[in-house]
């Protein structure tokens, strides 16, 4: 650069909202940052410009969602000013971690404690039905060990007694409440025995920790003057209360985040957060930022007129200087395999006129939805990712290597003993038991590594002593967690082998753990940050653009320039179990909304006509509420493309095709109903073909046109 050019201003390149959130001074500031509003930016010049007024970098923190998105935003915040170098960031959960690490003695908690993942939990409430002898045979209607898991987590997040979590969330599930209450308990008490926190302890600890020493409260005040937290509304009521504690000295918070996009109350995000923030700091600046830099105006004022029925809401308008692109389209389709076939012919479409795949997004409001789309996909061969699946780490055989290491950090951890043991031929759960019970023979954990190789199951099982000689090497001292974890890899390979027939894809997936280890300094910080932070379940997809598929939930902070939305019919978006709650229903309100902003040129919504229903049979749906309540002119409606076969001209003197539900001697079955093939299986009636065919789904087959005469077709039982 010149020497007498002047320096580039950090204020460059923002809009007169966003130099405003910027450049306020200190005290509390609530940002409202509309989707596309350049939040990221915002945050990231504040910290720059904190550091540039003088600001030591160390006494800055950041909080986000994902350690991901903190490393992303300090890496910008570095670029534009080195000394951003020094500035500290993170998840809530990985704070509260390296806090409880360094000061959870204060509050009785060791120091060696393990952080369970969901799956763990899930392991230790089967292991306390076994135990206490809870769970009835024969009982189809009990809760499974993840509803158990998920309802003594919600309990805690939302504050409420197991009876009030029931009565509000679980009604059907009440008669179990004692079960419940006893898993609870049972839960609690052994996580306190074996030095094991979950998720949720994470935050509540913290708060504990903070609460109960002022003194060390008053060091992280000294030590953090200024705190930014990014996407505040998706905080919980915790998480609130945290920042009231980590702030109060100094009270300099900013906090960005949008009410139209919060969407996790399932995850016990508390969305009167953002409304309650002013009061909780009085003197609070409220900014708001509107232009949007990823859509153009016409897929804006669609999403406008969604969000302006909220009940409750910041008030805001999404503008662009983009400019003006095609409306938003509407189709109909009759049912799901019409719209599939449409949604293919549209990315073919989207292909030809220039459109690569990774440009190409299909959202959907859960993930059953797309089933039918993956099949009709496959077909054409169209390569596709889809998000919203089982994570890295909750894989069986990444957690059966993974407990390998977590006995050694940890040689109380009776979840990862029990797992690893049961992976040797010749133990199951009844010797795993009693394996355990000879390790807690020894004087405290520090000697249960030693004492395994003199358990009385290692003479006939010579595996066991084989384990016992890994664990004494890990535990030895020396190693780095690159180095344990390759150790445990080549001693896991053979077990992985024997135990799954897709051992190749399995190992293939092991082979990213030495990597991730690699980022760690220890083996305590690598199996927290795998838990706390986790990788992708999905890897690299195989082929070179694939198109995207995404439930709404995972698709948040993420946009396309060509967006598909599925299933946008009263009763599936919104689903019918929130039609009779407000609060619910609310929500299904600004889940749509984040679905048409992910949106850049283009966006096709698809609101079938009807579904079959296994108890109800066919049902008509009329389109989405959130955009049949609209006024015209905001989207194109399309009519239906006819995709099933008609008749040629030719043909126009044979017999119409019957209608839902009529029934003739020559069509024998109503569309929908379900039939049997003794060659193709299960099937379903989706129409005839003049006066002689009939046309069939099935299964395993797909399409199928038949002769009725020859068909063989049988009504399922």
């Amino acid at each position: 650069m010149n020497l007498f050019e002047p320096k580039p201003s950090l204020l460059d390149g923002l809009n007169e909202a966003q130099r405003y959130a910027v450049t306020l001074g200190d005290g509390p500031i609530l940002v409202i940052a509309g989707a596309g509003t350049g939040k990221t930016r915002t945050l990231v010049h504040r910290v720059a410009w904190l550091v540039e007024q003088g600001v030591p970098a160390q006494a800055i923190l950041l909080l986000t969602f994902t350690r991901r998105a903190a490393q992303e935003m300090l890496s910008r915040a570095h670029e534009l000013h080195p000394d951003c170098a020094g500035v500290q960031g993170g998840t809530f959960h990985s704070l509260g971690h390296r806090l409880l690490r360094a000061h959870g003695g204060l509050i009785g908690l060791a120091a060696h404690f393990t952080v369970l993942d969901p799956a763990d939990v899930q392991q230790m409430v089967r292991g306390a039905l076994d135990e206490l002898g809870l769970k009835p045979k024969g009982d189809r209607r009990f809760p499974k060990n993840r509803t158990i898991a998920d309802i003594i987590s919600k309990s805690r997040n939302l504050e409420l007694g197991l009876e009030e979590t029931l009565e509000l969330h679980y009604p059907h599930l009440l008669p179990y409440l004692d079960q419940v209450a006893a898993v609870a308990r049972h839960f609690e008490q052994t996580k306190r025995a074996q030095h094991l926190i979950d998720y949720d302890d994470l935050l509540f600890l913290t708060e504990k920790l903070l609460r109960e020493n002022r003194g060390l409260r008053q060091e992280l005040g000294r030590r953090w003057r200024h705190i930014l937290v990014d996407e505040y509304q998706d905080t919980n009521a915790v998480q609130a209360r945290l920042l009231e504690l980590l702030a109060e000295g100094h009270r300099n918070l900013m906090v960005v985040g949008d009410d139209a996009q919060s969407i996790y109350a399932f995850r016990g995000a508390r969305l009167q957060n953002i409304f309650e923030f002013p009061s909780r700091f009085p003197g609070t600046r409220l900014v708001k930022l509107e232009q949007n830099y990823r859509s153009t105006q016409p897929i804006l004022d669609l999403s406008n007129q969604v969000i302006a029925r909220a009940i409750r809401r910041y008030e805001k308008n999404l503008f662009t200087e983009l400019g003006e692109g095609p409306r938003p389209e509407l189709f109909r389709p009759r049912e799901q395999k019409d719209q599939s076939r449409q949604v293919v012919r549209r990315i073919r479409r989207l292909k030809d006129q220039g459109a690569r795949l990774s440009e190409i997004a299909v959202l959907f409001r859960a993930g059953r939805d797309s089933f039918d789309l993956e099949t009709e996909l496959r077909a054409e061969g169209i390569p596709f990712v889809k998000y919203g699946g089982i994570r890295f780490v909750e894989l069986a055989h990444v957690k059966d290597l993974m407990a390998h290491l977590r006995v050694v950090a940890n040689p109380a951890d009776f979840l990862s003993w029990q797992r690893l043991l049961m992976l040797l031929p010749g133990i199951g759960p009844k010797g795993a038991q009693a394996v355990i019970g000879h390790l807690v023979q020894a004087h405290g954990p520090g000697g249960y590594l030693e004492r395994l190789a003199s358990a009385p199951q290692a003479k006939r099982i010579g595996e066991l002593k084989e384990l016992a000689a890994l664990l004494e090497r890990l535990a030895g001292g020396g190693l780095t967690p690159v180095e344990m974890v390759e150790e445990v890899l080549e001693y896991y390979q053979p077990i992985c082998t024997r135990t799954y027939d897709d051992y190749p894809r399995r190992l293939k997936d092991l082979e990213e753990l030495p990597a991730l280890a690699a980022q760690s300094e220890g083996l305590v910080e690598f199996l927290a940050d795998t838990v706390l932070d986790p990788p992708d379940s999905e890897g690299a997809p195989p082929q070179e653009e694939p198109l995207t598929l995404s439930t709404v939930h995972s698709a948040k902070g993420k946009e396309w320039p060509h967006l598909i939305i599925l299933w946008a019919s009263d009763g599936r978006f919104p689903a019918f179990p929130t039609l009779e709650d407000d609060e619910a229903l609310e929500e299904e309100r600004r889940l749509m909304y984040v679905a048409l902003t992910r949106a850049g040129r283009s966006l096709a919504i698809y609101a079938p006509r009807e579904h079959y229903f296994e108890a109800g049979g066919w049902r008509r749906l009329p389109p989405s509420r959130f955009l049949d309540e609209l006024p015209q002119g905001l989207m194109e409606y399309k009519q239906s493309e006819q995709v099933f076969p008609v008749p040629s001209p030719s043909a126009a003197a044979a017999p119409a095709p019957a209608s839902r539900g009529s029934h003739t001697q020559k069509r024998p079955y109503p569309v929908g109903t379900l039939v049997e093939h003794p060659s193709f299986g299960d099937g379903k009636v989706m129409g005839y073909k003049g006066a002689d065919k009939i046309i069939v789904h099935f299964t395993r087959f797909g399409l199928k046109i038949l002769l009725l005469r020859l068909a063989k077709l049988r009504p399922k039982t």
